[in-house]
């Protein structure tokens, strides 16, 4: 048994034989290593109509969605009639909070008097009660679930056609490649309907370049159709799921007493430094300021 083993095995080389086991099983393993990483991860050669007719189609299919979307929603909105003391209410928060980001630019008595109007606990714009909400009346009321469903609407209708026209006419294409190496963890958000485990983590297809345009395209739609559109679906979900964890209710007044409250909290500790106490002394100290001072005095004596 030992001659025959030793026969159907080969014989080391003179220059390996005389390394130890370790160091060479090292070496083998980081060969193979190195091998397996070439194998498994080739370069791939994009073809150039695939960005000329997948990238390209899909962006411009999406942007026109967004207009198309954008101009729907603002056909359905009703215009509405905001309440005066809606509007005074707002404008009274807007005066503390303006008066708090200021307070440098303003004197110290003046800074006091306008906290004392703002702050007394009696007669305080900021400490007289205001109504509660009532939590069920934007619910009872039927012109707000109708506004409700019709934002829905508007944006789960154009994501479900997207939905089904993307991956029929688009499904199956490795558009192009990332400049710096991924992590394994990201082949599910980066290769989307291609499920090969030899292609490189990388490579973006057709349905992730889908989803990163949906949510990287708000920059542009601002440029076209200004601060004011409706097209954002990250703004959109974050507002639902703010709503959902926060337990208000869409359409529904905020609590007015906890805004005064703590708006003239923040009012009461904020600390009043008058930035031009010493403007004149600042004035003085400066290069120009100095230069002309010793001016005046040399040709006055």
């Amino acid at each position: 048994i030992r001659g025959s083993a030793s026969d159907a095995c080969p014989t080391k080389p003179p220059h390996l034989a005389a390394l130890p086991g370790r160091r060479s099983g090292r070496r083998q393993s980081r060969a193979t290593f190195a091998m397996s990483d070439q194998l498994s991860y080739p370069d791939l050669v994009l073809d150039p109509s695939i960005r000329d007719w997948v990238l390209i189609p899909i962006f411009v299919i999406m942007f026109l969605m967004g207009i198309l979307r954008n101009n729907v929603t603002k056909m359905m909105r009703s215009s509405e009639k905001t309440k005066r003391d809606t509007v005074q209410q707002n404008n009274l928060l807007m005066r503390a909070r303006r008066l708090r980001a200021n307070a440098g630019w303003v004197p110290a008595a003046a800074f006091a008097a306008r906290k004392h109007h703002f702050c007394d606990k009696e007669k305080g714009l900021l400490m007289q009660k205001q109504d509660a909400p009532n939590p069920m009346a934007a619910m009872s009321d039927p012109n707000m679930m109708s506004k409700m469903m019709q934002g829905n609407m508007a944006m789960m209708v154009p994501q479900m056609l997207m939905m089904v026209i993307i991956p029929h006419f688009f499904s199956g294409f490795v558009l192009g490649k990332i400049p710096f190496p991924l992590t394994p963890s990201f082949k599910g958000m980066l290769q989307r309907g291609v499920n090969l485990s030899t292609l490189d983590t990388a490579y973006i297809t057709s349905m992730s370049w889908y989803i990163l345009a949906m949510f990287g395209m708000r920059g542009l739609y601002s440029i076209v159709l200004g601060a004011g559109s409706t097209t954002d679906d990250s703004a959109l979900m974050q507002q639902q799921m703010g709503m959902a964890a926060g337990g208000g209710q869409p359409g529904q007044q905020p609590d007015y007493n906890k805004l005064y409250a703590a708006e003239a909290e923040n009012l009461q500790i904020t600390e009043h430094k008058f930035h031009l106490s010493a403007a004149e002394e600042k004035l003085l100290r400066g290069g120009k300021a100095d230069g002309v001072t010793a001016r005046g005095k040399a040709k006055r004596a």
